[in-house]
């Protein structure tokens, strides 16, 4: 893997000079001018609000190739902030789609209440997409989303990267950087699905290369340092087929699912899920995936879940607080690993929680990890695979 550095580009656009100001009314006209006029060069966002006004289910706006978006800081008192009104909803506010050397920096997102469609099998509200189409000259390389805030997007994902079978993937040949960002749900999050069955997944940020084939991946993600606040969502991240050899590192996750509805039977609410979504399919097992560093507090079902994966590291992870009882169809657990091949479990520290680490056939290594389960918990629970009863410890 070859890392893509940032560096100043050799040229900057000020986009107040095509029209793009905050507090001018609908700013979609606006940005798509700056994006044709300034493609290629680092675009400069004043502090304020733009406003977007979608009139129902409109597509978002596309990045070209070594185009920069920078704020003038997401969290300072006068942020610049990219707010989508209630009027509308789009696919994504902003697609990388097929392009590469694209950063998304230092800007407040906040998204709408209107419905996302998810309930009619529609795709919309999404923050960020980065796209790879089926049949595209090149692989999507070098993004950066770094130091954004992202509130109350209603998608099935807020940041999303999804590589289509056939497409020549993301992240194949070099860094593909999710850092420094704050992800926020609360009570004023509608319109979503987050409170639906397990069939529903919605998560903040969600990897998803091609179920049909080993043609359409996703590589070399880092997720690192971002912090999530997915009490109002399932998931913090969502790692799912046609991923490999990515990162989730040092990340600060809170209350997974946490203040969604009550609801009985399997709820699907974890903190970090790998999944492999090709089941019977020909797509490729979710591999070499490192879940390092993190802080988990309060998730429901799971602080991390992963099902038929294979070559996982599970290390130094702070993991405290999980809930759900029901480990009966899937496992549960701070750590609950489900026909997992391949996978080191080690020096993570678990605290009340009612199952510590819960492991269901598969190959799996587990070295000095701290379990401290409440009255009435369980700190390990493994099902073997020849059908023998489970080895519980208390």
């Amino acid at each position: 893997m070859a890392a893509w550095v940032y560096r100043a580009h050799s040229q900057e656009c000020d986009a107040a000079k095509f029209g793009l100001v905050p507090g001018a009314g609908d700013s979609s006209a606006a940005l798509t001018r700056v994006l044709g006029a300034c493609a290629g060069r680092l675009i400069r966002l004043a502090p304020g609000t733009y406003s977007f006004r979608p009139a129902g289910y409109a597509q978002g706006f596309s990045l070209p190739d070594g185009t920069t978006l920078q704020g003038a800081r997401a969290d300072l008192p006068s942020p610049t902030v990219f707010e989508i009104a209630d009027s509308g909803s789009f696919a994504s506010l902003l697609w990388i789609r097929n392009a590469s050397r694209v950063s998304v920096r230092d800007i407040r997102f906040e998204g709408s209440k209107f419905d996302s469609g998810c309930a009619r099998h529609l795709d919309y509200g999404h923050a960020i997409t980065l796209y790879s189409d089926r049949g595209s000259a090149a692989s999507i390389e070098g993004v950066a989303l770094s130091g954004n805030v992202f509130h109350n997007f209603n998608g099935l994902s807020w940041v999303t990267l999804n590589a289509q079978d056939g497409s020549p993937g993301i992240g194949m040949n070099s860094a593909i950087a999710i850092e420094k960002n704050s992800f926020k749900s609360d009570a004023n999050l509608v319109g979503g699905c987050a409170d639906r069955e397990i069939g529903y997944s919605v998560a903040m940020v969600s990897l998803h290369g091609s179920d049909e084939s080993g043609h359409g991946l996703i590589e070399n993600v880092s997720i690192s340092s971002n912090e999530f606040d997915a009490r109002f969502v399932k998931q913090a991240v969502a790692i799912w087929s046609g991923a490999a050899r990515c990162t989730v590192e040092n990340n600060e996750i809170m209350g997974a699912g946490l203040n969604l509805p009550a609801a009985t039977g399997e709820l699907g609410r974890y903190a970090i899920v790998v999944y492999n979504s090709a089941h019977e399919k020909p797509g490729l097992f979710p591999s070499d995936i490192r879940i390092a560093g993190n802080r988990i507090v309060n998730p429901v079902s799971c602080g991390i879940y992963a099902a038929s994966a294979r070559r996982l590291e599970i290390s130094g992870n702070r993991i405290s607080g999980q809930i759900d009882r029901n480990d009966v169809t899937l496992p549960k657990g701070a750590i609950a690993l489900n026909h997992v091949d391949d996978a080191r479990v080690s020096g993570n520290d678990i605290q009340n929680s009612h199952i510590g680490i819960s492991v269901v056939a598969g190959t799996v290594r587990m070295e000095g990890n701290i379990i401290a389960a409440p009255a009435g918990g369980i700190r390990t629970k493994i099902y073997r695979s020849d059908g023998a009863p489970a080895e519980i410890q208390k």
